[in-house]
């Protein structure tokens, strides 16, 4: 199946903008989560291994035009086994954050054209994935082709959490029916409402439930249903986390990260 490519932009906007800052095919970050660097859109790292192909794919010559200082280490990081990479690009940090010569380049190598393509490929294939589900949902549902919101929100599911853990559309039009299609978004918001702490993701959460209570209805509420049991499905230290991201692309709009982002312009 063919994704309409402006669909596939708008996901390549949405997804990564919630973590990057500026261009996100540029992004580079340090060993914030254990995978030594996480680099470009999707966020591919030494850790589990996404990176390497992609460096090896575009090759050495690439590499050392992009990162004159790091190239011939960044080669023998992809090069090697994981453990050796990560020891290579543990050793362009403070802590869990890039020197800043390092993050340069690995910013320049991420935004060659060689391996924007690269990038693009991988972001192609995930769309591919996401469509594929969300017709089946939208299918099993009413028998419709999705939408462009659907397809975004499963687009992120696909890049972030994988899927959706036995959740079916059966199972969200019930939840809606047994606690009301025109209360189910309370108990939504009354949940991110009721979450403790101090941190950034809460203070989002505590937004959202205000930004939340009443809007939805029919798609976006269906969406915002699916964002709430899917974030039941993950690490309970997440869920306002998950449900942050998934409710705003729902609802065209939310905090996410400590701040507002609003959708109209990709048709949400």
């Amino acid at each position: 199946m063919t994704v309409d490519p402006t669909w596939v932009a708008a996901a390549a906007a949405i997804t990564p903008g919630f973590e990057t800052v500026g261009d996100p095919f540029q992004a580079a970050a340090g060993d914030f989560d254990g995978m030594g660097i996480s680099c470009g859109a999707l966020q591919w790292n030494i850790g589990m291994g996404s990176l390497q192909p992609m460096v090896l794919a575009v090759g050495r010559p690439v590499v050392l035009a992009a990162m004159p200082v790091h190239g011939a280490r960044m080669w023998e990081a992809c090069s090697g086994t994981v453990n050796r990479g990560l020891q290579i690009v543990r050793g362009w940090q403070s802590g869990a954050t890039l020197k800043s010569s390092a993050k340069a380049e690995l910013r320049a190598l991420m935004g060659t054209p060689d391996m924007r393509a690269e990038q693009q490929k991988r972001i192609d294939a995930k769309a591919e994935v996401a469509m594929g589900l969300a017709r089946d949902w939208s299918m099993a549902r009413d028998g419709t082709e999705p939408t462009k919101r659907l397809f975004l929100w499963f687009f992120d599911i696909v890049t972030q959490n994988g899927g959706m853990k036995g959740i079916t559309a059966q199972e969200v039009a019930g939840f809606i029916q047994v606690n009301r299609p025109d209360r189910v978004d309370d108990l939504v918001c009354d949940f991110l409402a009721g979450r403790k702490g101090s941190s950034g993701h809460v203070r989002d959460a505590k937004a959202n439930a205000s930004l939340w209570r009443d809007p939805a209805e029919g798609e976006t509420l269906e969406l915002l249903c699916m964002s709430y049991l899917r974030a039941g499905k993950s690490n309970p230290k997440w869920q306002h986390v998950v449900l942050n991201r998934k409710g705003s692309i729902a609802m065209g709009k939310g905090f996410v990260n400590g701040k507002l982002w609003e959708f109209g312009a990709h048709g949400l």
